[in-house]
């Protein structure tokens, strides 16, 4: 079931909270100077509970608190006990519009709390349509569960939501588009979150064939290619890195119809990854290695709701899947893998499997010479930028900023990272074209990028590492541990925004 989204008028807000009982209402508060303030939302609150809600947020907020904190109260009123939800969205001086980054945050922490039916102010904080899209998308993302019981595969965000607007036109067509993201942001979760006993190679396959006919009917056309076809095409580094499990290694390969210029997409899938021989000693990764397939969902789910929504541009993407274990047939340190496009690598580090996977499909993507190429991949922890954001390396500053302006605009973020000629010296090999990675000091995003760097020749190619971001270890306002999705928002963005 998708995520229910509505847009009421403001002068709605009374019977619509009439009508559902149940429902939270959501209102954002901020931090001034002397304790917290409200704005439109609070206002609106106040008039219809006949309540003070900024001093209900300071009693329900703990006196030392930041940005995304929410704290609940009931307040009785004349046909329920209604609980409200407060959240803070930090300092915003007078006169000032809330940043899209702080909009989406507030919706998602608030629905978190509510754990339920919503009706939320925070719609009559925006300044424009892509702030209420940024509204709708976070209470989205924080209804989201994951369901344990029954089929895994198709969780949805299913608790409703309505969010009081004013002033913004078309409403409806921004809440639609709304819909589509938090449709694969909701499944790519899911997918990541799935235990890797019930999502091999094949099931994953199956899962994206499903969600495209869900999401987009016959707008992509998906092809799956099995080991024959990878040994006829070359795809050496997936065959190698998938040669130590019983679940073989496929490749998935999505098109999008459309005129223009092609716009290539490459994503990591390895829906487990031990190490291989160059076993993970480290329990805590070990144990959360059933995400390592993150990038390849985002890359599909992005893929898939820019075809449910029109417009793209032509789009081609292909996902290189494997299992990574350690066995009697799995790749060795020191054996050598060939590419499609001949080039070979030395594989230094079992462990370093996705670059692999990726040059496979770089390679092949390239041949077919289209305008831009970006890949997506869980390589290493996105360089020195922490959970917040996705790292980004490339070799055009104009499509570099490009994908970190839809990152900005999707409240989806990503940092730029250098490449360095210095880094290429660190991946010779005596007995290959290039290693996959170095002896000589730690693996890092940036020897990642360079490696990459070598297989995508004079196309325009981005990089994103999602490593650090796609999933938390433990809770980071405003999102909780486990799979957050990330880049799929800012994909989507850059992919529809293109076509636009």
């Amino acid at each position: 079931m998708a995520t229910t989204i509505a847009a009421i008028d403001v002068d709605g807000i009374a019977a619509t909270l009439a009508a559902r009982p149940e429902a939270a209402l959501a209102v954002a508060v901020r931090r001034a100077e002397g304790g917290l303030a409200g704005g439109a939302g609070a206002a609106a609150a106040a008039r219809l509970l006949g309540v003070d809600v900024v001093a209900l947020a300071g009693a329900a907020l703990p006196r030392e608190h930041s940005i995304f904190t929410t704290g609940v109260v009931a307040v009785p009123s004349a046909d329920a006990v209604r609980r409200v939800v407060v959240v803070d969205i930090g300092e915003l001086p007078p006169g000032r519009v809330l940043s899209g980054d702080a909009l989406f945050g507030a919706a998602l922490a608030a629905s978190r709390a509510a754990d339920g039916a919503i009706v939320s102010l925070l719609g009559l904080e925006v300044a424009d349509a892509a702030g209420l899209r940024l509204v709708a998308e976070g209470h989205a993302a924080g209804a989201w569960r994951y369901r344990r019981e029954g089929a895994p595969l198709v969780a949805r965000a299913e608790a409703e939501c309505v969010i009081a607007t004013t002033g913004i036109a078309d409403a409806a067509r921004i809440l639609h588009r709304a819909r589509i993201a938090a449709d694969a942001v909701a499944w790519v979760r899911t997918v990541v979150e799935t235990p890797p006993n019930l999502l091999g190679p094949r099931a994953f396959a199956d899962a994206v064939a499903s969600f495209a006919a869900d999401c987009a009917g016959d707008a992509v056309s998906i092809a799956v290619w099995d080991e024959a076809t990878l040994a006829e095409r070359g795809f050496g580094g997936t065959l190698g890195v998938g040669s130590g499990s019983v679940n073989p290694p496929l490749v998935i390969e999505l098109r999008v119809n459309g005129s223009g210029l092609v716009t290539a997409l490459a994503g990591k899938g390895i829906t487990f990854d031990s190490g291989g021989l160059n076993l993970k000693r480290d329990l805590g990764e070990i144990s959360w290695m059933k995400t390592d397939m993150a990038a390849a969902a985002a890359v599909a789910a992005a893929v898939i709701a820019a075809a449910a929504l029109g417009g793209s541009g032509p789009l081609h993407a292909v996902l290189p899947v494997a299992e990574n274990m350690p066995g009697g047939r799995a790749q060795r340190p020191g054996d050598v893998v060939r590419h499609p496009d001949g080039r070979t690598t030395e594989v230094v580090d079992t462990d370093c499997e996705g670059r692999l996977v990726l040059a496979d499909a770089l390679a092949w993507l390239v041949a077919a010479r289209p305008a831009r190429v970006i890949d997506v991949g869980t390589l290493t922890d996105s360089g020195a930028v922490g959970t917040a954001f996705w790292g980004c390396w490339g070799t055009s500053a104009v499509l570099a900023e490009e994908v970190l302006a839809a990152g900005r605009a999707a409240a989806d973020p990503g940092w730029s990272l250098p490449l360095h000629e210095s880094y290429a010296e660190l991946l010779t090999s005596r007995v290959a074209d290039i290693a996959n990675t170095s002896v000589e000091g730690p693996d890092t995003g940036q020897l990642a990028a360079t490696y990459l760097r070598a297989f995508v020749g004079d196309v325009p190619w981005v990089h994103i590492d999602n490593g650090s971001s796609a999933w938390l270890e433990r809770d980071a306002a405003p999102w909780p541990a486990g799979p957050t999705a990330t880049p799929v928002r800012a994909l989507i963005e850059l992919l529809v925004s293109a076509g636009e």
